[in-house]
């Protein structure tokens, strides 16, 4: 009871109403006094006491929901949210613009903001705001103050960075949004060979700043000290954002050059084998790629043999291969060392789904979910799994998540062909069909020739009951027969000769 008292008090609930009160009593005085004089009925003065006491409650109502503020009304703050703002420090990391003439430094950019995100998410005591909330602002002008209030924050990170030849400026500042004032603010004209002493020093003014602690085992190693191999790794992050197969085969390249400057960085080594083993499973029959997985797979496990990052360059690996099961098992071995290591699960998901184990891939596919707020491909992908496992409430459920984030995501990047068919999918669960086929031609219209694109979509026009259309896009996209063969989105195409033609030209 005391913290329902404290909760009226704190949206202002007690105060409206005995406002309210006092304000109805004068109406009714009034009414009283002067509808006699002007000759208005009897019953007058019981309507106007009868329609002061009715809103009454909404008037409690209406103050329990919303505040009037500067900016206008607006719905009240949890008070969960509220806490976190005020008792424990919070922090939005803005993406960093590209200030270098050319323009040419988007990925660079993109991957250094992450790898800042990285670092101060590992820190305890920090709130920071997820990295697809932060990057929702990528590119726009930004009123700093109604940035906080969205991302629920109580501090916003903000800089740029401008790149020539092997020089490198970065201007950081920490800003206090209610207030506007600057905490701090540093310039960096620096060699890129400090970038990993930029990033250390940027966050430790951020703590220092914010009055936390910071421990040296706080901060994730970038596992290299070559500064050119680590800009490599950076513009590898930045282009496997994405999801497309022009766009993983640039990562590829990226996390092989960084790896050959390198041979002990290991992020870019795990790196390097889930991008071959996308590409071996959905896009390409070139046997560089399970070749090229399993020899970065081989070097995690020389560099770092008990770490978790290293079973899941090895699952990564053995799906390149086609060998599912022990995917399965070095994912598996991955998420027992670090039980929120929610790429692994995702890809657990996946080794489990080509095998047809469906409610097992359920699982991975929400603990996937569960640890990642800005993954939207799993609840996507596990929609259609609930599907399959006859729970539309669990795909329903699945399809409001993974349609939200993937919003977000198209926010930031709305150009993301990925986000667009895997939302469609989501779309059509939450029979908003409409849009569901806007989104869907949108990432046809985007990368019509990406095979990924065209076997989502192939998915979405099936389910659309567009089956020439679906048979269509079905041709000369994805070459994973398994996936296929246990995708049920696909289940009223089997019978359709062209369909077995499709599958019959695929490998065993």
């Amino acid at each position: 009871m005391s913290r329902f008292l404290e909760e009226l008090q704190r949206r202002k609930v007690i105060r409206v109403v005995v406002a309210y009160i006092i304000v109805g009593w004068l109406l009714i005085q009034v009414a009283e006094t002067t509808f006699e004089p002007i000759g208005l009925p009897a019953w007058g003065l019981t309507l106007v006491i009868v329609l002061v006491v009715m809103g009454l409650p909404l008037a409690a109502i209406l103050a329990w929901a919303f505040d009037i503020t500067s900016s206008g009304i607006e719905k009240t703050p949890d008070a969960v949210a509220e806490t976190a703002l005020t008792e424990s420090p919070s922090l939005a990391v803005l993406p960093f613009p590209d200030m270098s003439a050319e323009k040419d430094q988007e990925h660079f950019c993109d991957g250094l903001t992450e790898e800042l995100l990285n670092v101060l998410t590992r820190i305890s005591g920090l709130r920071v705001a997820s990295r697809t909330s932060s990057f929702s602002f990528k590119g726009k002008e930004t009123d700093l103050k109604a940035a906080a209030d969205k991302l629920q924050v109580a501090h916003i990170l903000e800089g740029s960075v401008r790149k020539s030849g092997n020089r490198i400026r970065v201007t950081a500042q920490l800003i206090e949004a209610a207030t506007d004032s600057h905490l701090w603010s540093e310039t960096y004209d620096r060699e890129l060979d400090d970038i990993f002493a930029i990033q250390d020093d940027i966050a430790s003014h951020i703590l220092g700043a914010l009055e936390c602690r910071l421990g040296v085992e706080c901060l994730p190693s970038p596992t290299t000290q070559d500064p050119k191999a680590y800009e490599y790794f950076l513009r590898g992050r930045g282009y496997s954002i994405s999801g497309g197969e022009r766009d993983r085969e640039l990562a590829a390249e990226m996390f092989r050059k960084a790896v050959d400057l390198d041979p002990d960085f290991l992020r870019a080594w795990v790196h390097l084998a889930e991008e071959c083993g996308f590409m071996a499973n959905f896009f390409s029959r070139d046997s560089k790629w399970p070749r090229m997985a399993d020899e970065a797979a081989d070097n995690a496990m020389r560099i770092a043999p008990g770490d978790a990052l290293s079973f899941f360059a090895r699952g990564s690996a053995y799906a390149a291969d086609q060998r599912f099961n022990e995917s399965e098992k070095a994912h598996r071995k991955a998420v027992e060392i670090d039980p929120q290591f929610s790429r692994a699960w995702h890809h657990l998901a996946r080794a489990e789904h080509h095998q047809g184990k469906t409610d097992q891939a359920i699982h991975s596919f929400d603990k996937a979910t569960e640890f990642n707020p800005d993954d939207f491909e799993s609840p996507l992908l596990a929609t259609t799994m609930y599907l399959a496992a006859g729970d539309n409430d669990g795909a329903r459920r699945t399809a409001e998540i993974g349609v939200e984030r993937a919003k977000r995501i198209l926010d930031d990047y709305p150009d993301n062909q990925r986000a667009y068919y895997l939302g469609s999918a989501g779309l059509i669960i939450l029979e908003q069909h409409d849009r569901a086929k806007e989104w869907a031609e949108r990432a046809l219209e985007l990368n019509p020739d990406d095979a990924a694109t065209r076997y989502n979509s192939a998915c979405f026009f099936t389910r659309y009951g567009n089956f020439d259309r679906a048979l269509d896009c079905l041709e000369d996209s994805v070459i994973s027969r398994t996936w296929i063969e246990n995708d049920s989105d696909l289940d009223p195409l089997r019978d359709h000769p062209r369909f077995q033609a499709i599958l019959d030209s695929l490998p065993q």
